[in-house]
């Protein structure tokens, strides 16, 4: 009898392993990792999605993600996720609350918002930000993104490198 309620709890941990392991890929691939081009001509830029950035602060999460460009472009996109359980960011907006640094000093840009989901609790966008300066940025160039005004935090900071 014990191996037997033994065998049965073993195989159910089996299959909920299985089944969050399968969930967790499919997430991933929906969040966009591991994003490649698929333009193979010959001013094509190949793309790659970065590890997410998770800032808890103030009980409101924000991530965010940087398509790396392994050429240099005036162009640059990222996806920004906000989740929480507690306030409603329906009214964000991206556009006046997004500023972004290349080695720690302010440059002007351009956002457009390419894609927006999510309402109530939970709020995704993937952004472009254009601005010449990036074309300036050399390798270990550092890249900050900056989302301010986003509830009990001033602003939220996720750097990477070029």
């Amino acid at each position: 009898m014990k191996t037997k309620v033994l065998v049965g709890v073993l195989v159910l941990l089996l299959l909920g392993g299985i089944y969050f392991g399968l969930n967790a890929a499919k997430q991933a691939k929906i969040n966009g990792a591991n994003v490649t081009s698929l333009d193979t001509s010959e001013n094509s830029t190949t793309k790659k999605m970065t590890a997410p950035i998770i800032d808890d602060q103030g009980g409101l999460q924000v991530g965010a993600q940087w398509v790396k460009q392994e050429k240099p472009s005036s162009e640059q996109v990222f996806s920004i996720n906000l989740n929480n359980h507690a306030i409603n960011v329906d009214g964000f907006q991206f556009e006046g609350n997004v500023t972004v640094l290349l080695d720690d000093k302010e440059i002007p840009i351009q956002i457009e918002v390419l894609n927006r989901e999510g309402s109530g609790h939970h709020l995704s966008a993937k952004i472009k930000v254009e601005s010449q300066e990036f074309t300036e940025a050399s390798t270990g160039s550092r890249l900050t993104l900056k989302v301010q005004n986003v509830y009990n935090t001033p602003t939220r900071s996720f750097t990477w490198q070029f």
